[in-house]
């Protein structure tokens, strides 16, 4: 009985020792509304070694997919991005096609911070189009599209940015999903872009308020002391 307790214990602590497991943050490409290619952080389709971020390059149909990275936790920490569809770059050739990329992670636990999504990018082609949307999602499933945090349509040649607010992060954790649609009017579309999506840690925002309360607490002090000298 007592070596059972023993182990049981031994059992207990080891398991203690090891961190939480967090589910992979994955690539999803789907053209023309077909199946998904999902490509995980550290298949063999990822051609990035390091942990959380994945890196695609291959041809799916008339599109060549030249670079896209999906950056993620344990690699964006602090007050950055918390994820990031970064260096997508695409060309089509041919036909009218659509292609839709998503990236998604779950375990993020920020309370109390912004949910906020910022991007921009490039596009040029006829009858080319971007549709961007980012969303968090309570119930902390990859490529749930729960609450919007903010969505972007562009449908003109040149370059284009924007960003939006998806108001304060839940208590618990929670995915993040980016969703992007790049459509080709035929001929040849080319595109590219950075869209994340950032929550900064609570105690920025504290210090940031902290730091706004010194200062006004300063200027009431000037302004009396300039007063009794006139």
């Amino acid at each position: 009985m007592k070596n059972r307790i023993i182990r049981a214990a031994a059992a207990a602590f080891l398991l203690g020792l090891v961190p939480a497991a967090h589910a992979v943050p994955t690539l999803s490409f789907s053209v023309d509304g077909g199946d998904a290619i999902k490509c995980a952080d550290g298949a063999g389709c990822d051609i990035n070694p390091d942990a959380g971020v994945v890196t695609f390059i291959q041809s799916l149909g008339d599109f060549t997919v030249n670079v896209t990275t999906g950056l993620s936790k344990p690699v964006l920490t602090g007050d950055g991005p918390v994820l990031d569809l970064n260096t997508v770059n695409v060309q089509i050739r041919g036909g009218a096609h659509t292609l839709q990329i998503k990236f998604s992670d779950t375990g993020f636990n920020t309370p109390g911070g912004r949910i906020t999504t910022t991007y921009g990018g490039t596009l040029s082609g006829t009858g080319a189009s971007m549709e961007y949307g980012a969303y968090y999602d309570v119930g902390n499933l990859l490529f749930v599209e729960g609450m919007a945090i903010g969505t972007e349509y562009y449908s003109a040649s040149g370059a284009f940015s924007g960003s939006g607010d998806g108001g304060w992060s839940p208590d618990a954790p929670y995915s993040l999903t980016q969703i992007l649609t790049l459509t080709s009017g035929g001929g040849t579309t080319v595109f590219s872009g950075d869209f994340s999506v950032n929550v900064p840690e609570p105690g920025t925002l504290a210090l940031l308020g902290l730091g706004l309360l010194g200062l006004a607490a300063a200027y009431r002090r000037r302004v009396p002391a300039r007063a009794s000298r006139r």
